[in-house]
């Protein structure tokens, strides 16, 4: 990040405004940039020891959004259907195959181009760190259930560990992100149910994680439950 840049961050922190990053691929100036954020939201309350946690969610949540566009453009150009199986595995094992820093470079650019986008958001105070992962695109019916299966079975596991040696999978996209993102929720003694995925289905697919910062904080799934 440039200075100018820099400084903007500094100056929103200080005044406690969201603080937004819009992507079209994740490389290294990318996660460079949101360790930065992260460091410098973290070190305003005094929660650096979030920081390996709180990187590892955002750089997640931003690689997942960035490769389920680049996914969505390859197979539209492959004529590829999402929402069947035989073709959408077809479809993953050319995404796979391809999955390199020149091509997903290239990929970004088409992406920028098609405009495909993931927007990174922070919002934070001193009760709790809000990061999101908007997507101006939504889920299809298939992804939405894939999805909706890896938070069911991460649920059941400890840790990343005890996933794949109960024959977790290692398949690219949402997938083993939503994985490492619960099993380190977990980690830190946390609920996993403070990561949520939703899709209006119209235009964007919006993927959420809550750090508590108090133990007076209410998360937000919480707060709509009981109406607070």
């Amino acid at each position: 990040m440039t200075p100018s840049i820099l400084s903007k961050i500094d100056e929103a922190i200080e005044n406690e405004r969201p603080i937004k990053i819009r992507a079209y691929a994740v490389l290294k100036g990318t996660e460079e940039g949101l360790n930065q954020i992260t460091e410098k939201i973290l070190t305003k309350y005094d929660r650096q020891d979030l920081q390996g946690p709180v990187y590892t969610a955002i750089k997640e949540l931003a690689m997942n959004g960035a490769k389920a566009n680049i996914k969505r453009l390859l197979f539209e150009e492959k004529k590829i259907d999402m929402d069947d199986e035989s073709e959408y595995e077809e479809g993953m094992d050319i995404f796979k195959s391809h999955l390199n820093e020149e091509w997903v470079l290239d990929y970004a650019r088409k992406c920028k181009l098609a405009d495909l986008y993931v927007d990174l958001v922070f919002i934070y105070n001193e009760k709790r760190l809000i990061m999101e992962a908007i997507n101006n695109r939504p889920l299809s019916t298939k992804e939405d259930e894939r999805i909706r299966q890896k938070f069911k079975k991460s649920m059941g596991y400890d840790n990343i560990a005890e996933f794949y040696m109960e024959g977790g999978d290692s398949s690219e996209g949402a997938g083993m992100g939503i994985v490492l993102v619960t099993m380190m929720l977990k980690a830190q003694g946390m609920d996993p149910h403070l990561f949520t995925i939703r899709s209006n289905y119209k235009d964007s697919t919006i993927a959420k994680v809550e750090f508590p910062f108090s133990e007076m904080y209410v998360p937000s799934r919480m707060r709509y439950s009981y109406g607070k």
